[in-house]
């Protein structure tokens, strides 16, 4: 695809506004008449790559970088629910662009009167092919697909149109595509307006006042990625609304500020834009409002600007509804070792009540990177890495005079992956967001990439989630279900099962990932003129996931649309919430506010005391942090300055912006200032319908101590539940927590025994959801016994009584308890490992009683969990293995009573066992394991073969053609290509690799990015591979990895198989190889003794075999050779069964005695290296 620059744009606009402005008068505007913008619904469908074609998810946000200026919004939707009256009245056109069968009455009648009465519809390509048995909507469209070849081919006009409105002058373009041929061609009203050969290709059709505009191009980005195709496109959209909503449209087109171009020396051109990109002067707010939209019904407002404010970072309110913005003119090199900066926090309020702050003071000063802040105790909590500080003023100058250090356990590696995203949580404690800089917990060392919390005094720090990249987002809903956001193409998380309540307490469980639930992580930019190191259009640089927890907007914004910040294109995401049994599913909504102007970079959005919503605009020309800028990888070569960005005289210091984009007809806002309410009028606050009052009510309460308030808490939960329109009380979640914070929500005192059941049983399963989690925080033997309610409707509370029972004592009660709901609690992922925390804890006790029934971990005990080896029964069976000493023989010959389908199980688990001890089997331990195999069915059989290579072991009842076929089916094997375009890999390399393992791909030892160079591209395509399936980088040990994971989203199999994959190992393959520095320290001659055992695969040259898939490890950086031992080692790296592979390397790394013979042993592989 060819990337155009701004003054094509401009210059293809100018050619649309010129042209089309001579469109014959005919129909009217469907909506929005008045303010000239074209209101455009897009019906994409759910096919993704790999998995369909059509990609709309794609193509709609490349369209949409065409439209800005156009003044034409877009609404991408992925259904037909659109198609009602209500719905299609919202709009001026309804373009389709989807594979789709069925269309309903209704709908059908809805579309047919929404053309009929004035709109415009614009089916392109496949839409030809969708509801084949609507007649009427095939009348509509103008003729149906009949079928299709693929070739290269120009745009032709029908002879005779050349002065038809949309294609007067229009230039046409060369592309490969379908060739479609169309049949039930309906010629009424349609006028041909290009053909392919003969076959009408571009057709018009008028309808009633409406008018059809169809073009059978569009079957992939060969054509949606040419910008001669959206100019085609608009041209149809703007004929088609009518005269007099195109009129309205293109005066205020017209009206658009120019911006001023010059050419920089330092723009980063990762994308390859040619000509490369020029610099757009600075404009002004209003300037930059003019080229900005937001969702339909929605107008944006300037609260405060330059010079008040610049480079604003985050922003809060205290509880008089102030508002405090932390402003960092240091960031991103001017890391400073004392703290003592140029930065500040600034108090901006609007005293008239117009929107607009008419007076802002410095409240804080000589700050040095603030990337959060949160109010409490009548301060702020400032995250300034390495520090957490505690500012207050406490004389009421307005002015800080407290400055006090909470921690200082914050990394300074770089400046954009510290903490962030400070929240006061339900659970009155403080929450953050941290990347890869990391912190330092007590509890679980060292942490990266995730979301935490805190005491309010900054002791305490508890990992909560594990991301899988730079995470600068976290988001708390009204029912305090925790979501998070990262930087690069993982937008959306969410939290069901907290870190905390799994690291550390089982050895054979281990915390995983948090729920990735985002649909695609495409942005939808107003403009092409956008700049990106890698992941090209789409989040790379994700901030925030502030929800909407307020009810100024429409009720489908509550509690379950996310706000998510992508300012390298300008653009400020929506994503909806659906709930998924114990998680959610996150739909990307595309822009809630995006610009043309190349400076507006939306870093943090909030839910204000007002109920709108925040956005803090950082306002610059460079975002862009690292890697560094090389001539190769973006056109200049740069320095990294002390906060690991690139050096940049145009990023800029005087500029920064907060806007409030504000619901159109909201009610008025009423100020509140709770700064000196009593304990009656904070309790009332409680039911405050946004989250703001009700948190600083909540918070006020904790923090100060009114115990006063305790019979009013207790009171709302007493008495009879209040729900609004989403099923919520918030004002019974609320004082749950608050009594919780009091000491007065546990079972230890009788007073507050009928207040904690009335909660449990309360309507609302929000309600009874944080009444568990509040008991299960209070943790205490009375509270965690009333907490595990297992037979709750809900299956988030469910899970969160599977956490409460999780942390009592081992009992048989629980035991028998879980056992007996073994098939129907684990309803969904997270759930099954909820249920495997709690049979952990009571392992003995449910090993027993599971002992005692004839039940097979086999069929419906296996649903949920991905592998037999994720089930608890495998998981307690290794472990009752482990407590054993010496040879199992009689361990094994003492299975001979169980039941057949038991035996599986037990003999999984007996060869992780194995390995676990670092040995091989015995003889007399194989002859015991031999006689259990005999009674195995073929199926089980063949899935032990397919765990146990190595082992000389027969079965019977497998026949080599039935076990290669199910070998085909189950274990993993890579689609290594023998072909490939080194100028397709040299691109994906230097937008997708460049930034860790250098350009010249010899790694990076500070980001854990191995060399490459001169790897052989079969194992480069190999291991690629086994990222996408997660055969890597799913351990929590292995940090680098799940990073690793999460930058290889892009590969994702499109219809063309691996095809990018290959590309870029083989590019790879052929670069030269870089010489590596020693970094570890052994005993090369200790070394080359145990190397013996790597000889057979890799060589005793170390140069690897590719038929054995060793790759060449002479050559390869020490550091990395010894982290990937230490994690085959400790299970982080060749634990999955369809590994066979990683299993094998993982058995040999456990034959190594120590952490010490690893270092002899890359030692002695380094010394290859100069030979």
């Amino acid at each position: 695809m060819k990337i155009i620059n701004n003054d094509t744009i401009q210059r293809l606009c100018t050619l649309v506004l010129l042209i089309v402005g001579l469109a014959l008068p005919l129909g009217s505007a469907q909506a929005n008449s008045d303010d000239g913008i074209i209101n455009l619904l897009f019906i994409g469908h759910d096919q993704r790559e790999g998995s369909g074609y059509h990609l709309s998810y794609q193509y709609a946000p490349m369209f949409n970088q065409s439209l800005g200026r156009e003044k034409i919004r877009m609404e991408y939707h992925e259904d037909l629910q659109q198609l009602t009256d209500a719905g299609l009245a919202r709009f001026d056109a309804v373009m389709l662009y989807a594979n789709y069968d069925q269309l309903s009455p209704q709908q059908e009648a809805s579309l047919l009167r929404f053309v009929e009465q004035g709109g415009a519809f614009l089916p392109i390509h496949s839409a030809s092919a969708c509801f084949s048995k609507s007649d009427a909507y095939v009348k509509l469209v103008g003729g149906r697909f009949h079928s299709h070849g693929l070739e290269t081919f120009t745009t032709r006009i029908a002879p005779g149109q050349e002065n038809h409105p949309v294609v007067r002058g229009f230039k046409g373009f060369e592309t490969k595509d379908e060739t479609y041929v169309h049949s039930d061609h309906n010629k009424d009203g349609r006028t041909v307006l290009m053909l392919r050969d003969q076959e009408p290709w571009t057709w018009v059709r008028q309808q009633g006042k409406g008018r059809v505009f169809y073009t059978a191009y569009g079957h992939d980005a060969a054509t949606w990625g040419q910008v001669a195709f959206h100019e085609l496109l608009i041209r149809g959209i703007l004929w088609g609304v009518g005269d007099e909503k195109r009129k309205a449209n293109r005066a205020l087109a017209s009206s658009l500020p120019t911006a001023k171009y010059e050419d920089k020396g330092t723009i980063p051109n990762y994308r390859k834009v040619a000509p490369p990109p020029q610099y757009q002067h600075p404009l002004t707010p209003q300037e930059t409002m003019a080229l900005s939209m937001v969702e339909q019904g929605f107008e944006l407002q300037l609260f405060v600007a330059e010079p008040d404010i610049a480079n604003p970072v985050a922003f809060a309110w205290d509880e008089r509804g102030r508002l405090f913005v932390a402003e960092s003119l240091d960031y991103p090199n001017e890391l400073r070792a004392d703290g003592h900066g140029s930065d500040r926090i600034s108090m901006c309020e609007d005293t008239d009540g117009d929107g607009r702050a008419d007076r802002c003071s410095v409240f804080a000063d000589g700050l040095n990177i603030p990337t959060g802040l949160v109010a409490v105790n009548g301060g702020f909590i400032v995250a300034q890495a390495p520090h957490f500080l505690f500012l207050k003023d406490t004389n009421g100058d307005g002015k800080a005079d407290v400055r006090q250090v909470l921690n200082s356990v914050w990394g300074i590696e770089d400046t954009h992956a510290g903490p962030s995203n400070l929240r006061y949580g339900h659970d009155n404690r403080i929450w953050g967001a941290v990347g890869y800089s990391g912190t330092r917990s007590e509890a679980q060392g060292k942490f990266q990439n995730g979301l935490y919390r805190m005491d309010v005094d900054g002791r305490n720090i508890e990992p909560i989630a594990q991301l899988n990249n730079n995470t600068w987002g976290l988001g708390l809903s009204e029912d305090f279900e925790v979501f998070g956001s990262t930087a690069n193409n993982a937008p959306a998380w969410h939290v069901p099962l907290w870190r905390n309540y799994v690291y550390g307490k089982h050895e054979s469980m281990a915390p995983g990932m948090a729920a990735k639930i985002d649909d695609f992580s495409q942005v939808f930019p107003l403009t092409y003129n956008f700049l990106q190191v890698d992941s090209h259009g789409r989040y790379t640089a994700g901030a925030g996931f502030n929800l909407y927890t307020a009810r100024a907007f429409p009720e489908r914004f509550w509690n379950r649309s996310a706000f998510i910040g992508e300012p390298t294109t300008h653009f400020l995401g929506q994503f909806s919430l659906t709930e998924n049994g114990s998680s959610y599913s996150a739909h990307n909504q595309g822009l809630f506010l995006a610009s043309s102007d190349e400076w507006l970079s939306p870093v943090y959005a909030d839910v204000g005391p007002d109920g709108q919503l925040w956005v803090a605009d950082w306002y610059n020309f460079i975002i862009q942090h690292n890697p560094t800028p090389t001539k190769a990888s973006a056109g200049f070569d740069a320095t990294t300055g002390k906060g690991n960005a690139h050096e940049n005289p145009l990023r800029d210091g005087k500029h920064g912006r907060i806007y409030r984009i504000v619901a159109k007809g909201a009610p008025a806002y009423t100020p509140l200032d709770l700064s000196k309410a009593d304990s009656a009028g904070l309790v009332a606050a409680l039911s405050n319908n946004n989250l703001f009052w009700r948190m600083t009510a909540q918070r006020k309460l904790v923090q100060e101590g009114r115990v006063d308030a305790v019979p009013a808490l207790r009171n709302i939960l007493l008495a009879p539940p209040t729900m609004d329109a989403i099923g919520l009380d918030v004002q019974s979640i609320h004082a749950i927590w608050t009594l919780q914070g009091l000491g007065h929500f546990t079972m230890a005192s009788k007073a507050n025994v009928a207040t904690i059941q009335r909660a449990l049983q309360h309507p609302s399963p929000a309600t009874r959801k944080n009444a568990v989690r509040a008991l299960v925080e209070s943790g205490s033997t009375k509270d965690l016994a009333i907490a595990a309610r297992l037979d709750d409707s809900d299956a988030k509370t469910r899970l969160w009584a599977l956490v409460a029972l999780a942390q009592q004592k081992p009992s048989k009660v629980a035991a028998q308890e879980l056992l007996g709901l073994r098939t129907q609690l684990p309803s969904d992922p997270w759930l099954a490992q909820a249920f495997t925390l709690a049979a952990l804890r009571h392992s003995d006790y449910y090993w027993a009683a599971l002992n005692r029934t004839n039940n097979a971990v086999q069929g419906s005990f296996l649903q949920h969990f991905a592998t037999l080896e994720q089930t608890p029964e495998y998981m307690i069976a290794r472990q009752m293995m482990l407590r054993k000493s010496g040879d199992l023989t009689k361990t094994i010959a003492s299975w001979q009573h169980l039941p057949d389908r038991r035996l599986p199980l037990m003999a999984t688990a007996l060869l992780e066992v194995w390995r676990d001890l670092r040995r091989e089997p015995s003889d007399a331990e194989l002859r015991a394991l031999q006689g259990l195999l005999n009674r195995l069915d073929s199926e089980s059989q063949m899935a032990f073969k397919l765990r146990a290579s190595g082992l000389a072991l027969e079965y019977p009842k497998v026949d080599e053609a039935t076990y290669a076929k199910y070998y085909e089916r189950y274990a993993f094997k890579p689609q290594v290509w023998q072909w490939s375009s080194p100028e397709s890999g040299a691109v994906l390399y230097r937008q997708h690799c460049a930034s860790c393992h250098g350009d010249d791909a010899g790694g990076d030892a500070a980001l854990g990015a191995p060399a490459l160079a001169g790897l052989d591209h079969a194992y480069i395509q190999t291991q690629l591979q086994k990222f996408l399936v997660g055969l890597r980088g799913t351990h929590f040990k292995d940090v680098d990895g799940i990073s690793m994971r999460a930058a290889v989203d892009f590969l994702q199999p499109e219809q063309e198989r691996m095809s990018n994959i290959s590309h870029l190992s083989h590019y790879i393959a052929k670069l030269p190889t870089v010489t590596q520095p020693a970094r570890v320290k052994g005993d090369v001659r200790r070394g080359a003794g145990y190397f013996a055992t790597c000889v057979a695969c890799h060589g005793a040259d170390g140069k690897g075999n590719t038929e054995l898939g060793a790759p060449r490890i002479a050559g390869q950086a020490d550091w990395y050779l010894l982290k990937q031992l230490q994690k085959y080692r400790s299970g982080a790296r060749g634990a999955d069964p369809r590994d066979t592979t990683g299993q094998q390397m993982a058995a040999m790394a456990k034959t190594l005695p120590d952490d010490q013979a690893l270092q002899d042993l890359v030692a002695y592989i380094h010394s290859l290296t100069a030979e």
